[in-house]
């Protein structure tokens, strides 16, 4: 089984679903997998990013690329796409979990309905499409099984409670889903980035006041991530932190979090008392 699971290694002719492919990191993942000769399909709700997405895909890959309009909070919806893709398309070989949003407000101003969302968007849904398609993929003897966690599932940082209970949430899941579908052939892997140059921040942070605190080195490039999770894929790599070093930072947050939860406050320049007022 090993074996299958390393022919993703090479994406040529291997079907590729990946959520929240319209823009962000979803859609660089979907380019970069057009670029290594992959059939793409991408989902989210906007049909018109999704179908220019999916022909820049077609372009690059020289093979079949498919959009289907999706509400991954919606199961029944959900259900009925993955039936559609098994149908037009064929079974399902990488699946990427990128859809998300976040919001960067302080825990005791955040509203119910927004929680709910990154609840329903972030975790839920990324838990559910997983569920359906590790099926498929332990029946077929190999597959992956890619989820976008975050640096904020790692590492806590003020303003952004509601969204880095998600993100822990996806992180254990994947722990948790590896161990049951490993001697299946299927790979889970985790990619938990820090900030990434996408739109995700004009949404997340209107006011820039989040982004303003980081330092202009510590921004990702989409292309680059998607480059670095697809040279992962198809090997036993379990988990991706860019950049690197806050993997370390992750693990020494652990070891001492009085110490971490005071760098960290002190870095963002976070006033409690201000905050609350």
């Amino acid at each position: 089984m090993m074996s299958r699971m390393k022919s993703l290694r090479k994406l040529k002719n291997k079907v590729v679903l990946i959520t929240g492919g319209s823009q962000g990191i979803g859609k660089a993942l979907a380019l970069e997998a057009a670029r290594r000769g992959a059939i793409v399909v991408v989902c989210a709700r906007n049909l018109d990013l999704l179908q220019q997405v999916s022909r820049r895909c077609l372009v690059l890959s020289g093979r079949p690329s498919f959009a289907y309009q999706l509400d991954v909070t919606d199961p029944d919806q959900t259900d009925q796409v993955l039936t559609k893709i098994r149908h037009e398309v064929g079974d399902i070989d990488v699946l990427i979990n990128a859809a998300g949003l976040g919001d960067m407000t302080a825990a005791v101003k955040e509203s119910l309905s927004m929680m709910s969302r990154m609840v329903n968007v972030n975790l839920l849904a990324t838990m559910y499409l997983s569920r359906c398609v590790a099926k498929q993929m332990m029946d077929q003897g190999y597959g992956a099984i890619i989820n976008i966690g975050s640096l904020a599932g790692k590492i806590p940082t003020p303003h952004a409670a509601a969204y880095s209970a998600t993100k822990a949430g996806v992180i254990q899941f994947s722990n948790v889903l590896r161990m049951e579908v490993a001697d299946y052939g299927v790979q889970v892997l985790t990619v938990n980035p820090g900030p990434v140059d996408t739109a995700f921040f004009d949404r997340a942070d209107p006011s820039g006041d989040y982004l303003s605190h980081l330092p202009d080195n510590m921004m990702i490039s989409a292309d680059k991530l998607a480059s670095t999770v697809w040279d992962n894929v198809g090997y036993k790599t379990r988990e991706i932190n860019v950049p690197g070093y806050t993997g370390t930072l992750s693990w020494i947050y652990q070891i001492i979090p009085g110490l971490g939860d005071w760098a960290i406050k002190r870095f963002f320049n976070f006033q409690q008392h201000k905050e609350l007022l």
